[in-house]
């Protein structure tokens, strides 16, 4: 039976693979023409039956448990078409709560180190730390952080040298070390010079990892200014403004949330990076007390600040709050609020409302 959430016509192939020797091999391909919300089709068993094979048409598809438990064994075996399909498939199954956080990253952290196709790579890094910082329940974050450093590391000593892969991984890793400072050892050393066989550490990735250890308080403004004496230019004072705003210390955050709204010499670069060095590290202890004053702040700012400005304010600062009562608020007091600042608004309320949601999907996971 093949059920639709918003029924409409649809052409699409049905590929059915086999799961043998570690290797997921198709067997066939079932052609279909569906309309109905429920639609009875009758396809032979098989180890993966996935749904718009060959891409033909736009939609979100599901994989029953059989087909989960395949993909989870030998996913890395698929040709890259069908292969993108199902990480796809999974991603979208777990921004919609419908597959564990932990079960997808543990997907992640058996395939995608193997994953050929530099594209899809990028795509699943993304979407896997941003499963850990917004889907992952507060209980739980602090291992899955660990658990995906620990992945970005392994990946990055195992791939090839001078690879694309490598140096995706690399970066990974770096994001990940702003979040557990469990490798700032081995942070510090990729700084010193100690890296992976055939890895380029460029002044953006420098700045990363000397970021990570900033904002987990093994790098100080000394450190900052060592780095920029190595490279001052535009965008290393632009990265030196994220690192010394992501130090771990109340008083830094707070002093630079409020040059974020203050500073009305700040550029736009300027202005991202301060907001970047706030939030850096999921540090909400350190500025959740700002919260009301973020509202209080919003409209002003729209008022008197240039359009990308003042976009830029809203969207960086937004509370990532533990419910929707305060942007709630918010909403009902401003309804003559600009609607172009009530669209921004709007549209994070639904991307915190998703986390939530899915967080809370969490404590009874479907699969």
């Amino acid at each position: 039976m093949l059920v639709q959430s918003d029924p409409r016509p649809h052409r699409l192939r049905v590929g059915l693979y086999d799961l043998v020797d570690g290797r997921l091999s198709q067997r066939e391909k079932v052609e279909l023409d569906i309309r109905d919300a429920r639609t009875t089709v009758n396809l032979q068993d098989a180890d993966l039956a996935l749904l718009n094979d060959d891409d033909l048409t736009y939609a979100k598809s599901r994989l029953d448990e059989r087909s989960l438990a395949s993909v989870e064994r030998a996913l890395s075996s698929l040709e890259p078409l069908p292969r993108a399909l199902v990480w796809s498939s999974l991603w979208n199954a777990t921004r919609d709560g419908e597959l564990s956080v932990a079960r997808y990253l543990a997907i992640v952290a058996a395939h995608a180190p193997v994953e050929e196709n530099i594209g899809l790579l990028s795509g699943v890094l993304a979407n896997a730390a941003y499963a850990v910082g917004h889907f992952t329940p507060d209980e739980d974050r602090s291992a899955q952080r660990t658990a995906w450093l620990d992945t970005t590391w392994n990946a990055l000593t195992n791939a090839e040298a001078g690879s694309d892969a490598q140096l995706s991984w690399a970066r990974a890793f770096a994001a990940a070390s702003a979040y557990d400072d469990s490798r700032a050892v081995q942070v510090r050393a990729m700084l010193d010079g100690d890296v992976p066989a055939g890895l380029t550490v460029d002044p953006d990735l420098r700045w990363t990892l000397l970021s990570a250890l900033t904002t987990t308080g093994h790098a100080a403004f000394d450190d900052v200014e060592t780095e920029l004496e190595r490279d001052d230019t535009a965008s290393g004072r632009t990265a030196a403004l994220c690192a010394l705003a992501a130090r771990p210390v109340e008083a830094v955050r707070l002093t630079a949330w409020h040059q974020a709204w203050e500073d009305r010499a700040l550029s736009n670069d300027h202005l991202s990076a301060i907001i970047a060095g706030v939030r850096a590290g999921g540090r909400r202890d350190l500025i959740s007390e700002l919260d009301n004053e973020y509202f209080a702040r919003i409209a002003p700012a729209w008022h008197d600040r240039s359009i990308e400005l003042a976009r830029r304010l809203v969207l960086g600062l937004f509370p990532a709050s533990d419910d929707l009562g305060l942007v709630d608020n918010w909403l009902s007091s401003n309804e003559d609020a600009p609607a172009a600042l009530r669209r921004l608004v709007i549209e994070q309320r639904d991307h915190l409302a998703r986390d939530l949601r899915v967080r809370t999907a969490q404590a009874s996971p479907s699969d």
